[in-house]
């Protein structure tokens, strides 16, 4: 994507993995049968022109560039690794950060990017739902971004995780989900861009 003004993001996180950690299985389940949805969803935002930042985890392979890091997910993690790399990976005009922790804010160039487009409000797509999105969603929240969880785009290792997730973000944090449509039909906000803190 070119360096132009946006006032609206989509922050895609912790798509591609291999899945070797605990209830990575259920989680790797979730993701696949997601996929279509997300397929549906990322391609409903590339056509409203809303810019997309995939942000994903780099597993401590510190050597890789992003492109390498979602290869190898492909090829050591399960069918489920290949399946959601395969069908979900970012397109040309797609951005792309790694990090290291939960967040897709933590120690990244995540608030310098979203401060040089002039981003007000941000989507949050990806998984785990109450893992990396919740942490990334609070952490877009702090920085006074307006924020909104996608629930037809999001994937957590069980649906009473998801839901738990979802009323947690909403009850407690006030932050709007819903799906990818809704979002998309509200127009971008006016409000003129402030630079977010660090």
């Amino acid at each position: 994507m070119a360096n132009e003004p946006t006032s609206r993001c989509l922050l895609v996180v912790d798509l591609f993995s291999h899945f070797r950690f605990a209830d990575g299985e259920a989680l790797a389940d979730a993701l696949v049968a997601t996929t279509p949805a997300m397929h549906k969803a990322f391609a409903a935002c590339r056509r409203a022109d809303v810019p997309m930042v995939y942000c994903n985890d780099n597993f401590g392979w510190w050597h890789l560039s992003w492109e390498e890091v979602g290869e190898r997910t492909s090829i050591e993690g399960p069918p489920a690794s290949a399946i959601v790399w395969g069908q979900l990976r970012p397109k040309a005009m797609d951005c792309r950060l790694l990090k290291s922790r939960h967040s897709a804010f933590y120690q990244t160039q995540l608030t310098a990017l979203l401060n040089e487009w002039g981003v007000r409000q941000v989507a949050v797509a990806g998984a785990s739902t109450d893992a990396c999105v919740l942490c990334t969603a609070i952490d877009a929240h702090v920085r006074g971004l307006e924020v909104t969880v996608l629930k037809d785009a999001t994937a957590a290792a069980s649906k009473t995780r998801q839901a738990r997730a979802e009323l947690h973000l909403e009850e407690s944090l006030g932050l709007r989900v819903c799906d990818t449509h809704t979002w998309l039909s509200v127009p971008p906000s006016r409000q003129s861009a402030s630079h977010m803190e660090m």
